[in-house]
């Protein structure tokens, strides 16, 4: 009797050509993050047209935004374990399923109460996609390209963040503002059939599922048209399975407790920087004398130094490691402090603003990639989902700290220096991750 072939799913990855297959499943992840991009920023851009038409005080409105925030980060941290249980593909869709509905809904919505509560909804189906949506990008692509097409999907998210901006700018104005969520929701709701025909599930998990040979045999063929492969052959995986439980126990076990706990650090400490500088920066500028016009394009021009900074770190992270984020950190540092060494000539602010983007906003994105990265196939949407969560932390206390120390009168100086310190922190963290990362 034949003695069944054998073919290791990871070193078929590994090898791959240029694979159009795994170009696909890249393109559809990214423009899943385009829709989730716009969709988490839909209730920013519809707000000042639902203050006004329900003529309500602005602060009233706190606590939608905050329902959004905080729905998304129970969707990453508790319900991304269901994508290392049922599959990448099921929870995408699913979870674009469901906040496509949500956000439809929130178009019909006769008061706040309501709007807070779909909000709400539709943000645990974001953050339960987004972790999904890397981890699948990350399981198709090689080891040396990895951080770099994670970089790419979030390049899609800022995109549709951005251009959502200017599509609902345009739907507001002519069809009021139910027209930007019923854009938003549909194009969820479209997405979702496209990927649910064309998106294939990882084939890592579905070796790791077992049962599904057959399925694997056929997205083997597209990935590699020259392996050969029948019914005999059985499909492997370096990676283990677990024994049941809760997801979140293996991120501290086998040596992941140090790993994990510095990661998460991390995140906050990045976060808490990138939200304290981009929440405030116009403001600040304003009131130290910079015209209001100038002072908003400042702040365009360090979510454009992020973009680029996202495609040069997350290149650097495939080639160097997590030494790069290391890197990246640390020169972020005299950048944010050099933007409070004011008067200076606004092109040298404006350059300034651009390259702290640079950094600080692209060794977040890095971080995000290298959470994809560092964790096992059967923990890695966890792994993701926890720590895009917890460092949901960081983006509500850097805008509070930020408000805390402007209140103290502190000088431009001292209060960019401040805004430094997160970035330090987060390099600190880095540095003994990757010493971890060695000695484990």
């Amino acid at each position: 009797m034949r003695q069944p072939d054998t073919i290791d799913i990871g070193s078929v990855i590994e090898t791959q050509a240029s694979s159009w297959y795994s170009h696909l499943v890249v393109i559809l992840c990214c423009v899943a993050m385009v829709i989730e991009g716009y969709d988490a920023q839909v209730l920013a851009y519809a707000a000042p047209a639902i203050i006004r038409d329900w003529n309500i005080e602005q602060s009233y409105f706190g606590p939608v935004f905050g329902a959004a925030l905080f729905g998304y980060m129970l969707g990453a941290t508790l319900l991304t374990g269901v994508s290392d249980k049922i599959g990448r593909k099921k929870v995408i869709v699913l979870g674009n399923v469901f906040f496509g509905l949500l956000t439809v809904a929130s178009a019909f919505a006769p008061n706040l109460d309501v709007l807070l509560a779909l909000r709400f909804l539709a943000g645990l189906g974001l953050g339960s996609s987004i972790p999904s949506a890397i981890a699948l990008a990350v399981e198709y692509a090689p080891e040396h390209h990895r951080a770099f097409r994670v970089s790419i999907l979030f390049i899609g998210y800022t995109l549709g963040a951005a251009l959502g901006g200017i599509l609902s700018a345009a739907l507001i104005v002519k069809f009021g503002w139910p027209s930007a969520f019923l854009l938003g929701g549909s194009g969820s709701l479209a997405l979702a059939l496209v990927l649910y025909l064309f998106l294939p599930e990882s084939a890592r998990f579905l070796a790791l599922l077992g049962g599904k040979e057959t399925e694997i045999a056929a997205i083997m063929r597209r990935l590699r048209p020259d392996l050969s492969s029948d019914h005999f052959t059985r499909f492997i995986i370096a990676d283990h399975k677990t024994e049941g439980g809760i997801p979140t126990k293996y991120l501290f076990t086998e040596g992941r407790a140090l790993m994990t706990s510095l990661l998460w650090i991390a995140f906050v400490t990045s976060l808490m920087g990138h939200y304290f500088l981009t929440s405030w920066l116009p403001t600040v500028l304003t009131a130290n004398g910079v015209p209001l016009g100038h002072a908003v394009v400042a702040g365009s021009l360090i979510q454009g130094g992020g973009a680029l900074g996202t495609l040069i770190v997350g290149r650097l992270l495939d080639r160097v490691g997590i030494i790069a984020l290391v890197a990246t950190y640390i020169l972020s540092i005299p950048f944010v402090v050099l933007i409070g060494a004011f008067p200076m000539p606004e092109s040298l602010l404006m350059t300034v603003v651009f390259v702290s983007g640079l950094f600080l906003i692209g060794g977040q994105t890095g971080l995000n990639a290298l959470a994809g990265t560092i964790y096992p196939t059967f923990v890695r949407s966890t792994g993701v989902g926890w720590a895009l969560g917890i460092g949901r932390i960081g983006s509500i206390l850097g805008p509070v700290i930020g408000g805390v120390l402007i209140g103290m009168k502190l000088s431009m100086p001292t209060l960019f220096v401040c805004a430094a310190i997160p970035g330090a922190c987060c390099a600190v963290a880095m540095l003994a991750l990757r010493k971890a990362a060695v000695t484990r």
